[in-house]
């Protein structure tokens, strides 16, 4: 349901809303979903594939509606940085990630992600 949402909004609310529920189940070093439900770099792939996505639905709101002017559009696109934030945010409470872990994985996609978009406000 999550891919299938066209409309930018929607979908960052959707992306938003799934990462808060799967916040308490996502598998982590010392959680009880480690192991068969799979491990912290499950759990950071999920995350990242997620940000990337939010990231470019973000991205999009600037060239949604053409009879908008442009600070409105900014400005809404401003109020809604905060939901692409949140992956950051848990991201940082996974008990699982290392340093050498968010040096080598986390930090280096983190970075692809802003630089690919090429949107000024998204870096």
């Amino acid at each position: 349901m999550v891919k299938g949402v066209q409309q930018p909004t929607r979908g960052l609310f959707m992306r938003y809303y799934l990462l808060k529920m799967m916040k308490d189940i996502l598998p982590d070093k010392g959680s009880e979903y480690e192991g068969e439900g799979g491990d912290t770099m499950d759990a950071v792939d999920f995350i990242l594939k997620n940000m990337s996505e939010m990231n470019r639905l973000w991205v999009r709101l600037q060239h949604l509606s053409g009879n908008k002017d442009k600070e409105q559009r900014e400005l809404e696109r401003n109020e809604l940085r905060m939901t692409v934030g949140e992956n950051i945010f848990r991201l940082s409470n996974l008990n699982g990630v290392t340093f050498e872990i968010y040096k080598k994985v986390v930090l280096a996609k983190i970075l692809e992600i802003v630089v690919i978009c090429k949107d000024t406000m998204a870096q």
